[in-house]
């Protein structure tokens, strides 16, 4: 497991809204729309590693932080590899990100829009399952992860 993705959301009077960041252009993969994604570091846990990647790609910190009971796969015919990106969801301010130097732009959408934004299968795959988690009590309760404030 080297990378991670976070889905940051907010509660909004008009339901959930999702933030997607569109990637720039001098970085890899430019112009896709994505979730925060960034790699894991030596030392850290998977979701160490989004909490960070969230703060270092929006300012973000979150209000509450979840594992997503999802995981994508990815081929990497450069390395000749496959990896898994375990998925974290954030909720966030509805409010303006600081942007990094990765990204030039972002989007907040409700989740229709973001599963059509959204440029690769498994962030809408990700994104689509999002709701159900939120609406569990039980399911989300064990998705908590506990952050130290």
């Amino acid at each position: 497991m080297k990378y991670i993705d976070v889905f940051p959301y907010s509660r909004t009077s008009h339901g959930l809204r999702f933030l997607l960041l569109r990637r720039a252009p001098d970085n890899s993969y430019p112009g896709i729309w994505q979730p925060v994604a960034g790699k894991i570091k030596p030392g850290e846990t998977a979701w160490e590693a989004g909490l960070r990647e969230l703060a270092e790609e929006t300012g973000f910190t979150p209000n509450q932080f979840y594992s997503l009971d999802h995981v994508s796969s990815y081929y990497l015919h450069k390395s000749d590899e496959i990896i898994h990106v375990p998925a974290f969801i954030a909720e966030i301010q509805f409010t303006d990100p600081a942007l990094s130097h990765e990204h030039d732009a972002f989007k907040w959408l409700g989740l229709d829009e973001a599963l059509k934004t959204a440029s690769w299968t498994p962030y809408g795959k990700a994104l689509a399952s999002i709701p159900d988690l939120l609406a569990s009590s039980p399911a989300l309760a064990l998705a908590k992860i506990l952050l130290k404030n």
